[in-house]
């Protein structure tokens, strides 16, 4: 087999060129991590400064912005300037980050000078006086330093043109009010945030009171405040963001504050937390009215509630002098300073009050439950998605609920017990009550308020153990008829529900009784009931008794919450069509009372589905055929799982950026871009396809539509099983590339099934060990928690291949679409010299969730004017193509080849689908023989 002259003088020249001819370049590791001490602050504010669209955007000194990244910038601040939406697609290398903080802070910095002007025409906002400082009594004036500390905008660093003077501190309107986690007053202290519902229950109780801050604000005519929300599909994307913001001058001279969205996991400090396994379940467990308390947190009553002295603090003990940090520069300078404050409430309670930017991951705004427990206020905000190329997979999850069986059993379980102790303490205090009438009362009448306390707890936890009993037996029974059909060949037993049956079998259960969420709705009196039995309510009684004893397990309440969460999104007026339940009975299946290995959170404790205690009037729904003392299981030695899947992202994407300014959404890969508009049920007038930024000499790409003996390439499931021809031929093209190819090289296959299918013909057919004497070659392993040594071991064989043999010159990674290492790991100069994908990634046809999105599409897509179930079929495939290819080329110096295995790629007229591959690809692409 000969490879032609073409892309064989296009490697020896691109070899004689390389910039990077030994190790990786460390600004582009493998894991794409910034240099920590790239976030210093610089020693002078030298910035330079771009004119776009009447705006100065301010970027590092000495940049020359490429032309896409202009016409990024002018995108963006089109959009900001008239609140409309953008699709943004930049290839990697081009910038991409950098133009997204530098339009958006540019466009913040004006916008927040019109708002101090518009505040000052305002008649509501001038109502109040202004107090000088000499009027002020004996020390206010040291809390001058303590300013800002609101929410609304806060003075700008003194340059002359301050609305405020030094010496004059401006009386608080309603908008600057915020609700502190920590406020010691009356009206707040008994309510608590370690509960997702809690949210929605101080809602519902506030209502009047909201209805009467609205009345307040009508009066107003200056412009709301706004936040920009910049989105990351993971917590470690967030610090590579903070490291380019750290590159303008925004942060620097505190023009724009921020501050970053974290999970405990990641930010909290206190080691009998972090050593309990459960850091969230403790860290609530502590701070509750009956814990013992943090100390961490407990610091930060009073002067460490507002940000202007927290953010001093960071500012005081960062390893190096600046105003920007990562959620690690946030923990370690807490963790040291004097007092030791906690970075979780920190940033996510406190810094959140005059922040203009916040980083977090997608799920803290996409997500419900979580958006409701993190303080997200996304109404006039700015959204930023990064990396969004898949963003409408993360809105149907978000909106999409499982329940197993064993979750809502052993939440009954916990519940039952727990009803029964506080029946049997209520019994002793009557028999108490009874003994003593009669007599003086010695206790002050405290033994009626336990008393009143119990039958209040005991009359909610009947309220949610009914619920639960409601739940558990329609779930028994759907289940039960699908335990009785005919397994399919894995032993599974399934069915899929449309809409319609679902309604119906929630109808016939009665639970569509919590449709209506009015005050007086079952809805309404059980998010009231589960708050008193979690002893989130606030009530009264609860202050001064303690009821811990009786709290049930957390996973208990949550199991609760995400049926209250479910019936809320369901309910909500058409809901109920975008939604299909599937059942699903299969193995392997861990008993009841025992812990799984992979640590599932809703694995209950032995002790708490051992229901033998129990009286008999309390274990009347059980039997005695199982762990679980006298629960049958629906199908012993089988797990059971509801999905509630829902088939419009467009659901959780809406209901949380209906009322956002703009919506940006950005990758590398985008494109096709079709779906967007459609499946996130939102216009889009401002997009972009940006042009690659690297020269095309760099950048060689091919379709290579036949194998080496001329068979032609079609990687179809039909072609790839029929015989070993389609598998030889990728085996023999891939020895090929990699006798010619230095340092890294990216094989993506569509499957595992497919990975495991070539690799084990090439090893019997010797082309293995071929291979060997030339490359190391590594899979992409099924676990993440092995990806660190894989890619460990690859990268070594690439930057010290000498140690592998004297014809080693790097490493041949075989990797699936859609998996770990098509998604954010940076394969830039040597790591990917060449990337090699074999066929259309099509999403698996027979998986029950895919073919059920299909179908919805194709049933809805005349009413809802969506994309067929093919159509929208066909851009999942393509997307995730690119998404593959653009691991290699990651900066404008960088070089390698794209090789794109299947004739169907073939870039023909009459190819209906030779635009989606992304522009930048696009452009560059050739046939390619290898005859």
């Amino acid at each position: 087999m000969t490879t032609p002259n073409l892309f064989k003088q296009w490697q020896k020249r691109k070899r004689k060129s390389s910039l990077i001819s030994g190790s990786p370049r460390p600004e582009h590791s493998a894991n794409n991590g910034i240099e920590r001490r790239g976030f210093t602050k610089p020693e002078s504010m030298i910035y330079s400064e771009l004119l776009v669209g009447g705006l100065v955007v301010k970027l590092p000194s000495g940049l020359t912005p490429y032309t896409t990244q202009r016409t990024m910038m002018a995108k963006i601040l089109t959009s900001l300037k008239n609140k409309l939406n953008a699709l943004i697609e930049s290839p990697t290398g081009s910038g991409k980050t950098l133009g997204l903080l530098s339009a958006t802070c540019a466009w913040l910095v004006r916008y927040k000078e019109e708002r101090k002007l518009s505040k000052g025409e305002c008649r509501a906002c001038n109502k109040h006086t202004v107090l000088p400082v000499n009027s002020m009594l004996p020390g206010q004036e040291s809390n001058l330093e303590s300013w800002p500390t609101s929410l609304t905008d806060s003075p700008e660093p003194s340059n002359g043109n301050s609305l405020y003077s030094p010496s004059v501190k401006p009386i608080l309107t309603i908008e600057d009010e915020f609700d502190s986690d920590f406020a010691a007053s009356p009206s707040s202290t008994s309510v608590k945030r370690s509960s997702l519902f809690l949210t929605e229950l101080k809602r519902s109780r506030l209502e009047e009171a909201d209805g009467e801050e609205k009345q307040s604000h009508e009066g107003h005519t200056c412009l709301p405040r706004v936040t920009i929300y910049y989105g990351t599909r993971t917590h470690k994307q967030i610090s590579q963001v903070v490291g380019e913001s750290a590159r303008l001058p925004y942060g620097h001279d505190g023009t724009i504050r921020h501050t970053i969205l974290a999970s405990r996991e990641h930010s909290c400090i206190n080691l009998a937390a972090r050593n309990s396994g459960d850091v969230n379940g403790k860290c609530k467990e502590l701070i509750s009215a009956a814990g013992v308390g943090c100390l961490y947190k407990n610091s930060m009553r009073g002067k460490y509630e507002k940000s202007g002295p927290v953010r001093k603090l960071v500012s005081e003990n960062l390893e190096r002098s600046s105003d920007i940090w990562d959620i690690e520069d946030l923990v370690s300078a807490l963790k040291t300073s004097s007092p030791t404050l906690c970075p979780y409430f920190s940033s996510t309670r406190v810094l959140t009050q005059d922040a203009d930017i916040v980083f977090c991951p997608f799920s803290y705004m996409l997500d419900p439950m979580i958006r409701d427990n993190s303080d997200v206020t996304l109404k006039n905000a700015v959204v930023i998605l990064d990396e969004a190329h898949n963003v409408e997979d993360v809105c149907r999850e978000a909106v999409s609920f499982s329940f197993t069986e064993r979750e809502i059993v052993g939440a009954r379980a916990d519940l039952c017990k727990k009803a029964a102790e506080v029946e049997g303490a209520l019994a002793k205090v009557e028999r108490k009550q009874i003994a003593q009438q009669g007599l003086e009362n010695l206790d002050g009448g405290r033994n009626d308020r336990i008393h009143d306390a119990l039958a209040n707890l005991s009359t909610n936890f009947g309220t949610v153990n009914k619920f639960l009993d409601d739940v558990l037996n329609w779930f028994v029974e759907l289940a039960s008829e699908v335990a009785k059909r005919r397994p399919s060949r894995d032993d599974r037993y399934t069915e899929t529900l449309s809409w319609e049956r679902l309604y119906t079998s929630l109808e016939g259960a009665k639970l569509t009784v919590f449709a209506e969420r009015c005050k007086a709705s079952p809805y309404a009196a059980l998010l009231t009931a589960l708050g008193v039995v979690a002893g989130q309510s606030g009530d009264e009684d609860d202050r001064n008794i303690d009821l811990h004893n009786y709290r049930p397990l957390s996973m208990s309440v949550v199991c609760v919450e995400k049926f209250l969460y479910f019936f809320k999104t369901y309910f909500k007026e058409d809901h109920r069509t975008a939604y299909k339940l599937f059942v699903c009975i299969d193995k392997p299946f861990v008993p009841f009372g025992s812990r799984s290995r992979n640590g599932d959170t809703t694995e209950f404790p032995a002790d708490v589905l051992d229901m033998s205690t129990m009286d008999e009037q309390r274990r009347d729904w059980l039997d005695s055929r199982s762990v679980l003392n006298g629960y049958r299981e629906i199908k012993r030695g089988y797990r059971v799982t509801f999905n509630f899947w829902c088939m419009r992202p467009a659901l959780a994407y809406m209901d949380a950026f209906k009322e956002c300014r703009s919506v940006i959404l950005a990758s590398g890969t985008l494109c096709p871009m079709d779906t967007f508009r459609s499946e996130l049920g939102t216009e889009f007038h401002q997009m972009m396809e940006g042009s690659q930024v690297i020269p095309n000499d760099h950048i060689f790409a091919a379709v290579i539509p036949s194998g080496p003996t001329g068979y032609p390439l079609c990687g179809t499931y039909r072609n790839i099983n029929s015989d070993d021809r389609f598998v030889r031929e990728i085996s023999l093209l891939l020895k090929s590339v990699c006798e010619i190819v230095p340092k890294g090289v990216l094989c993506f296959l569509a499957s595992y099934r497919l990975l495991d299918q070539i690799y084990e013909f090439m090893e019997t057919a010797g082309i293995l060990r071929q291979i060997q004497t030339i490359k190391r070659v590594l899979c992409e392993p099924r676990r993440s928690s092995q990806m660190n040594e894989i890619m460990a071991q690859y990268e070594e064989a690439i930057c010290n291949s000498a140690r592998y043999g004297p014809q080693c010159t790097g490493a041949l990674m075989f990797a699936v679409f859609r998996g770990k290492v098509s998604e954010g790991i940076d394969f830039a100069d040597d790591r990917a010299r060449c990337v090699v994908s074999v066929g259309i990634p099509f999403p698996n046809a027979m998986d029950e969730q895919v073919s059920e999105k299909k179908k919805f599409n194709d049933d809805n897509c005349k009413k809802m004017r969506i994309l067929t179930g093919d159509e929208w079929y066909t851009m999942q495939a393509y997307r995730a193509l690119n998404q593959a290819l653009g691991r290699c080329l990651r900066h404008r110096s960088d070089w390698g080849a794209i090789l794109m295995v299947d004739e169907r790629l073939l870039q023909r007229r009459s190819n209906p689908n030779a635009k989606k591959v992304s522009k930048w690809i696009r452009e560059q692409l050739r046939p390619l023989s290898v005859k």
